[in-house]
């Protein structure tokens, strides 16, 4: 399964990310997001693959060609290296589940993922069943999921997209304390340790594990310093990981202000838009409160307002989760349903 062919079956596609949110600037990115139905065929395919390739040789070089028509070269040489560089076949895996345009930020899911997701109400997913901006691609099917889209929103926003904002507020602090107290290389002499360890970790385990009269103290003593050392080892991995990775804008933003306030901004939209669905039932994709979270992007909220902010809303969630009206779990029954009533007016089939 390659790009163009789930394209060729794509039944809806839109403009994503900042674009769709209302908070985008003239630097933004463009992010595309769809859903595709799988070609009959690939079901009768002994060795289908996940692999998201990038089609045929001859559809890369047509795509080449017309790059180097339109004078942009360098999507065109781009494009050019992939076909000499292609060597990954894929794997065997007997579902297609997402498929990625290899040349821009372009992400198509399968129907069945989709809906599985959409169900579990994942932030990422179900915000496709909301959207009014920036569609580029839809469909009578398409149609026909949307208007039953209440079949899928439930309690579980509470732990979805509350988990997704949390995740966000925990790289914030983690990055804030990598300023703040830039970490140093741990030396194994500083924790009593031997320059090479003595004891394999699959041992350490096991002792550690055990009753503690069971052991010499000078045993358990260093078999404690070895998971010291390599916990601030692991973390002083992350930080240096951290430090290659962060790009020149958020590198310059974080230390401007001391916390990541794009990380800030999807945190404060994520929560806020888990409280709006459980009280109102709704999911708003495009904000009303767009000049508001932009502010948040600029620097208008400090690092302590930023916290309180959230666990304020954290605690609000409690409430409404046990007073929403929504289901606790989406309707899996009459989901199942729809999917197969699709296959059948898609498919052209009787089962």
């Amino acid at each position: 399964m390659n790009y163009q062919e789930a394209l060729d079956n794509c039944i809806f596609k839109y403009l994503s990310g900042s674009h769709c949110y209302g908070t985008n600037t003239e630097d933004s990115d463009k992010d595309y997001r769809g859903v595709f139905i799988a070609p009959l065929n690939s079901a009768f395919e002994l060795f289908n693959t996940s692999f998201v390739g990038r089609g045929s040789i001859k559809q890369q070089l047509t795509t080449a060609i017309d790059n180097l028509n339109a004078g942009d070269f360098q999507s065109c040489k781009f494009q050019l290296e992939t076909i000499l560089n292609e060597t990954d076949a894929g794997d065997l895996n007997l579902s297609v589940g997402t498929v990625k345009n290899p040349s821009e930020d372009d992400e198509l899911q399968e129907l069945r993922k989709f809906l599985k997701l959409a169900a579990d109400c994942n932030p990422n997913i179900i915000e496709f069943l909301y959207v009014e901006k920036g569609i580029i691609i839809t469909s009578e099917i398409w149609e026909k999921i949307r208007a039953n889209r209440h079949l899928f929103l439930s309690k579980k926003a509470r732990f979805t997209f509350s988990g997704y904002a949390l995740a966000q507020l925990r790289r914030i602090k983690n990055h804030r304390g990598y300023l703040l107290n830039p970490k140093e290389k741990p030396n194994r002499k500083d924790y009593g340790l031997p320059e090479e360890t003595v004891i394999p970790t699959e041992y350490m385990r096991a002792i550690i594990s055990l009753k503690i009269d069971w052991i010499k103290d000078s045993i358990r003593d260093v078999v404690l310093a070895e998971q010291r050392y390599n916990n601030d080892l692991k973390d002083y991995k992350a930080y240096e990981k951290w430090k290659v990775e962060r790009n020149l804008k958020r590198k310059e933003m974080e230390s401007k202000f001391g916390f990541d306030l794009k990380h800030a901004m999807h945190l404060c939209r994520l929560i806020r838009m888990s409280k709006e669905i459980l009280k109102d039932g709704i999911v708003e994709v495009h904000r009303h409160d767009a000049d508001e979270l932009k502010a948040i992007r600029n620097g208008e909220l400090k690092y302590d307002e930023l916290i309180n902010m959230t666990e304020n809303i954290d605690k609000e969630l409690d409430d409404l989760y046990k007073t929403s009206k929504l289901p606790n779990s989406a309707n899996h029954k009459s989901i199942s349903e729809l999917y197969k009533e699709i296959c059948r007016d898609y498919y052209k089939i009787k089962f």
